[in-house]
C-alpha cells in the first residue's frame, strides 16, 4: 500500500522527523537503563542517573552554565513557570516583550494575584528591531519596582530576535533578573547565560535539541543563588527526605518527583545530534531554506508574507487573498503539506503584525528539510490558489 508523501513544515512547534540517535537512546534507555534515577543504589537506577548526568552536562555546555544548575522540567512553558514564579517577588513590576509567546504572557499576568504587574517593552515596533531601540524602549518601561525582564529570544510566529546580550548588561546594571524563553533559538544560536548576564534560560526538548516531547529544561546563572528560588512544586527528590521542605540546593529544589528519564535520554542523543551538525550551521541552513521559500512565494500575486526583509530563523508567516488560515492550511494538508494556522499562542506578536483578527499561517523548517521540500510546498500552494 503507498502512503503520500509528507512535507513537515511544523518544526516551530515540534521539530519532525527526529534524528535515528534520537530515537534509539529513547527505546535503549526504556530497555536498559529504565530504573529511577537518583532513588535507588542498585545497577539500573545508576545507570539511569549517569544518564541523566550526562544530559546536564550538554545541556549545560550548550549555553555556558553549570551542570548542577540545569533543572529538568516538563516542557519549556513549565520552565518559564518556574523560573518565573519562583524568581519574581511579590508588589514588584516585570516587563516582557511584544513578542511573548503566552507561555510568558500567561504566568506573568496570573502575577497579579502577588499585587505584581507587567508592561510591555518593544521588539519590534516603533523599536524597528535595532538594538539602540529596543534598550530606549525597555528602558521607558522600567519603573522604581521594576523586579524582572522577560524576554522571548526568538519569536515564533515572526523572523526577529532580541538582543540579550545588550539587554542583559542592561539588567545587570539595574540589577533585575532577566529570565530568556529560548524554546526556538536553543540548537540554532550558541548563547553564554554568564555572558548575556541570564538569571534563568528556558527551552523544551523537542524542538531545536530534536528530542522527544516531554521535556525541558531551565538553566540558572551563577548570580541566582539556589534558595532565592521559590518552588512551585514539591515532592519527592530523592534527596533530604527527612525535611517537610525541598532541598535547599540545585537541581533537586526544583525537580518534585520522577523526571522523565527516557526523554531526558533522547535530548541527550539530541543535543550529541546538534553538537554534530553545529548549531550554527542549523541556523544558516534553515535561513537559507526560508530566503529560498520567500522568493518561490513571491511569484504570487494573493500571497502576502509578513517581515520579508527581515531573516531570522527558520520561520515564515504568511496569508492569502481569499482565504482564512485554517482554509489554507487544510488546503494544504491534504497536498500532504504540513503547515499550521492561527495565532500560534501568541497574540502579543500577532497583535504586533496586525493579524491578532485573522490569525495567519506559519511555515516552519528544520535542518531535516530539503529545498525540494520547498518547491513542493511552494507548488502545491499555487495549485490551491488557483482553486479561487
Amino acid at each position: 500500500m503507498m502512503t503520500r508523501r509528507i512535507i513537515y513544515l511544523d518544526n516551530a512547534a515540534t521539530t519532525f522527523p527526529k534524528p535515528e540517535g534520537v530515537i534509539r537512546a529513547v527505546e535503549e534507555c526504556m530497555r536498559y537503563r529504565g530504573g529511577n534515577p537518583g532513588r535507588s543504589s542498585h545497577s539500573v537506577s545508576v545507570a539511569a542517573a549517569q544518564t541523566v548526568y550526562s544530559a546536564r552536562a550538554a545541556i549545560a555546555s550548550m549555553c555556558g552554565a553549570e551542570p548542577e544548575r540545569v533543572a529538568f522540567t516538563l516542557n519549556a512553558t513549565y520552565a518559564l513557570n518556574l523560573a518565573i514564579k519562583g524568581l519574581v517577588r511579590p508588589y514588584s513590576h516585570v516587563v516582557i516583550s511584544n513578542i511573548e509567546h503566552n507561555s510568558v504572557l500567561r504566568p506573568v499576568s496570573s502575577l497579579s494575584s502577588m499585587k505584581t504587574d507587567y508592561s510591555l517593552f518593544d521588539v519590534v515596533g516603533k523599536a524597528q528591531g535595532d538594538t539602540e531601540g529596543v534598550l530606549a524602549s525597555l528602558k521607558s518601561a522600567l519603573r522604581g519596582n521594576t523586579g524582572a525582564v522577560v524576554v522571548c529570544h526568538r519569536s515564533n510566529t515572526l523572523p526577529v530576535e532580541a538582543p540579550l546580550e545588550a539587554i542583559g548588561e542592561l539588567c545587570r546594571k539595574k540589577g533585575l533578573t532577566f529570565i530568556v524563553d529560548a524554546s526556538q533559538s536553543f540548537g540554532c544560536v550558541e548563547t553564554d547565560i554568564e555572558k548575556c548576564g541570564i538569571s534563568a534560560l528556558c527551552a523544551p526538548f523537542h524542538k531545536g535539541l530534536y528530542g522527544p516531547q516531554g521535556g525541558g529544561f531551565a538553566a540558572f546563572g551563577k548570580s541566582v543563588s539556589d534558595r532565592e528560588i521559590r518552588t512551585i512544586m514539591q515532592g519527592g527528590s530523592g534527596s533530604a527526605s527527612s525535611e517537610v521542605s525541598m532541598p535547599g540546593y540545585l537541581p533537586e529544589r526544583l525537580e518534585a518527583g520522577t523526571v522523565p528519564t527516557p526523554a531526558i535520554a533522547g535530548a541527550l542523543a539530541g543535543a550529541e545530534f546538534v553538537k554534530r551538525q553545529g548549531a550554527s550551521r542549523i541556523d544558516r541552513y534553515e535561513r537559507e531554506l526560508v530566503e529560498y521559500m520567500k522568493k518561490r512565494l513571491s511569484r504570487f500575486d494573493k500571497v502576502k508574507v509578513y517581515f520579508p526583509e527581515r531573516s531570522c530563523g527558520g520561520i515564515l508567516l504568511f496569508n492569502a487573498e481569499g482565504f482564512s488560515g485554517e482554509e489554507l492550511a487544510a488546503a494544504l494538508d491534504k497536498r500532504g503539506i504540513c503547515v499550521r494556522s492561527g495565532l500560534h499562542c501568541s497574540p502579543l506578536s500577532h497583535r504586533v503584525n496586525n493579524t491578532l483578527s485573522c490569525g495567519a499561517v506559519r511555515a516552519s523548517v528544520s535542518a531535516f528539510n530539503s529545498y525540494s521540500d520547498v518547491d513542493a510546498f511552494a507548488d502545491s500552494l499555487s495549485a490551491v490558489l488557483s482553486l479561487r
